[in-house]
């Protein structure tokens, strides 16, 4: 029997404790121990919020009796740094706070006072320290008493801050509240005055404060939050720390084994994972991929707990990207944002640079777009160059695109396409083999949607399309260029793990513009497609395949189509 998955729980002493699956990260504490003040940020569920709590532990004052209970086995048990169990650790998580556009200013002031009230309170108790004071006086007021009262104490260990969603209140900016959001956080705003008080004890001679720590998911700059935060050192992007949150493949086929599975089950489940949680690209110094953790331990929970895979991929914590992301397409800029995206998902890819932090108040172009969708995680490094090259990261992502993709095509084109009809396409592919009814569809939105540059318009960009509306579904994992022995297929549309599809599908897919159709020899390339696809089949894969469908597939233009279906 395998160990218990840590689906939902971030407390490192327990999971440590109480036989879960936990892959050693401890490694990387000795190379933070380099810098004083770090910030460090990764997407939503990539594992931050257990990064700060094993830190807890390790650094805590009054954890040294557990070192061994919680530690033993781990990289830092056999290599243990001088500041082990040498600080006073005052938390601050500001995840909990509600920064919608509804709330007031004045409402989410008294909710931030009240955290960093409660985790004063929870510090002086956990450590039985002599301190009174005022809980009724704004969160600077507050953190700039218990300072000073800690540092009257005298005592000989000094104070280590972990902040865990430090740039939590810019989601207020990606709610439609941006101008408001400014305020909180400019020249007078309640979170700046906080974030100047920590700087001051920080930098005054022997300050009570030594370490300070702090996770998010975009970059903004402490800088922009206070008169010049300049002392800590940002690690977002440095090599050293590309897998310290986030899981490698080498870790997922641990985590694969920790949880009982082995031989072929555990190849089997990892290669499940792969297409759809891997692919996060952090840095443009190494090759080194990630898998999203969260989604990792949510699969592997229902493999244990049920014997099966998810029924649904996209864990319901995620399932809301797509307003998420029409929220930093709205910041700034919308429509030049908009082309971008439409860029993305017709191509697939776009071409950009990554910008290492955000200026709060300062411009936000294309670059800033694509650094926002790129540290949330919506985009990830593809191709490094002059300029990089970026893309959606896995199927999941794609999946959250595609709903995405059809409220924008609503929005602009005012073409509502009917998500019924396509259920019934996939419903027609994977119990009686037919594509027609899905090919319709694509064939439709072409035709309605007001695709804005339709000469440039080419065979990559209708694969995407078919990409998008194929990820509507559960059933099937869809794949572009899928390598074959004899090249690439153009589509690949797969069973997903648990589908309850009979048939698969590969596809070879051209498309001819309208206007080079009349000196096209049409016959000529759909036997040349045929040919092709013949080629393909003659992969291992695809020749042990015993319910898969071959059809070429030709486009003239978006007002007409051709399909035809190989018996071989």
């Amino acid at each position: 029997m395998g160990m218990k998955v840590p689906y939902g729980e971030v407390d490192f002493k327990a999971i440590r404790t109480e036989g879960y699956i936990y892959i050693d990260k401890t490694m990387y504490i000795e190379k933070l121990e380099q810098n004083k003040k770090i910030i460090y940020t990764r997407p939503r569920r990539f594992g931050k919020s257990m990064l700060t709590n094993m830190l807890y532990y390790y650094y805590s004052i009054d954890e040294e009796e557990n070192f061994e209970k919680i530690f033993k086995g781990l990289y830092v048990y056999d290599n243990p740094t001088p500041y082990k169990n040498k600080y006073y650790v005052l938390n601050f998580n500001f995840s909990g706070i509600n920064v919608s556009y509804k709330e007031t200013l004045k409402n989410i002031e008294t909710s931030f006072n009240k955290k960093v009230a409660f985790a004063c309170e929870n510090f002086i108790k956990r450590y039985e320290l002599e301190i009174d004071f005022n809980k009724d006086q704004t969160a600077s007021a507050i953190i700039s008493e218990v300072l000073s009262k800690f540092q009257n104490l005298k005592k000989e260990n000094k104070i280590y801050i972990m902040i865990d969603e430090y740039d939590h209140f810019t989601n207020g900016m990606l709610r439609g509240n941006a101008a408001e959001f400014l305020k909180i956080l400019g020249d007078t705003g309640f979170v700046r005055a906080f974030y100047e008080v920590i700087k001051e004890n920080l930098e005054i001679s022997n300050p009570p404060l030594e370490r300070f720590f702090a996770t998010g998911v975009a970059p903004v700059t402490l800088d922009s939050l206070t008169s010049g935060f300049n002392i800590t050192t940002k690690i977002t992007n440095n090599p050293l720390f590309t897998a310290m949150c986030g899981l490698t493949e080498e870790e997922v086929k641990q985590a694969i084994q920790m949880a009982g599975f082995e031989g072929k089950k555990q190849e089997e489940i990892y290669k499940a994972m792969e297409a759809n949680y891997d692919g996060y690209k952090f840095s443009d110094e190494n090759d080194i991929h990630l898998f999203n953790t969260t989604l990792v331990m949510y699969y592997l929970r229902d493999m244990v707990q049920l014997g099966r895979p998810p029924k649904n991929l996209v864990d319901g914590n995620l399932a809301a990207t797509g307003s998420k992301i029409e929220n930093i397409a709205g910041l700034i800029n919308r429509e030049e944002n908009y082309k971008t995206l439409n860029e993305l998902l017709m191509n697939g890819e776009v071409y950009g640079n990554i910008v290492e932090n955000f200026e709060l108040n300062n411009h936000f172009d294309k670059d800033d777009f694509l650094s926002m969708l790129f540290y949330n995680g919506y985009i990830t490094i593809k191709d490094v160059g002059v300029r990089l090259k970026l893309s959606i990261p896995n199927f999941v992502t794609e999946i959250l695109y595609a709903s995405y993709f059809l409220k924008l095509t609503e929005m602009h084109d005012k073409y509502r396409i009917n998500t019924e009809e396509i259920s019934e396409g996939m419903q027609e592919l994977a119990e009686q083999g037919k594509i027609e009814k899905i090919v319709a569809k694509v064939q439709d939105f072409l035709f309605h949607c007001s695709i804005r540059d339709k000469e440039n318009f080419n065979e990559m960009n209708l694969k995407h399309v078919f990409s998008m509306i194929l990820a509507l579904t559960s059933q099937f994992i869809t794949y572009a260029e899928y390598p074959t022995g004899q090249g690439f297929a153009d589509m690949y549309i797969q069973k997903a793990s648990g589908s309850l599809a009979k048939y698969e599908a590969i596809v070879e897919l051209k498309y001819i513009k309208e206007k080079d159709s009349k000196n096209t020899n049409f016959e000529k390339l759909k036997e040349d497609a045929k040919i092709q696809l013949q080629k393909y089949l003659k992969d291992k894969r695809m020749e042990q395949k015993e319910n898969l469908k071959k059809f070429v597939i030709i486009f003239k233009g978006f007002n007409d189509y051709y399909i035809s279906e190989l018996d071989i």
